[in-house]
């Protein structure tokens, strides 16, 4: 089954390589460069889980990731996220998987620690990338 994933980064070159790395996993993936873009995204989906997972970069202007992580768990609890973020944002990563993100990832992180994270959370996925 092909899994959609969506990818929320204001950051284009981070988000760029997030998406493509997802792709080669396998995976169906749609993007959002704001926490604005990326919270109207989730309301206008209809279905009770609008997307298999969130990667969610916490430090973004004027919407952060924490309120969008927080909506989610609200909305859609059962619908896995990974956070990201700069390694001077180790607490706020932290305090996002109190909040029920599933895992977190420190910026730069490399291809194969990003494959293992997605595989805890969809241990049946079948890219290899």
């Amino acid at each position: 089954m092909l899994r959609r994933i969506l990818v929320i980064d204001h950051d284009g070159e981070a988000r760029d390589i997030v998406c493509e790395h997802l792709l080669g996993l396998g995976f169906s993936v749609v993007s959002e460069d704001s926490g604005f873009s990326g919270l109207v995204r989730i309301t206008q989906e209809k279905s009770r889980a609008p997307f298999d997972g969130l990667v969610l970069e916490l430090d973004m202007p004027l919407l952060g990731g924490m309120a969008i992580l927080q909506e989610m768990r609200e909305r859609h609890p059962e619908i896995p996220v990974i956070v990201t973020a700069l390694s001077d944002q180790i607490k706020r990563l932290r305090e996002a998987v109190n909040l029920g993100a599933k895992e977190y990832l420190v910026k730069p992180f490399d291809a194969e620690l990003f494959t293992r994270k997605c595989r805890r959370i969809f241990p049946d996925m079948t890219g290899s990338s």
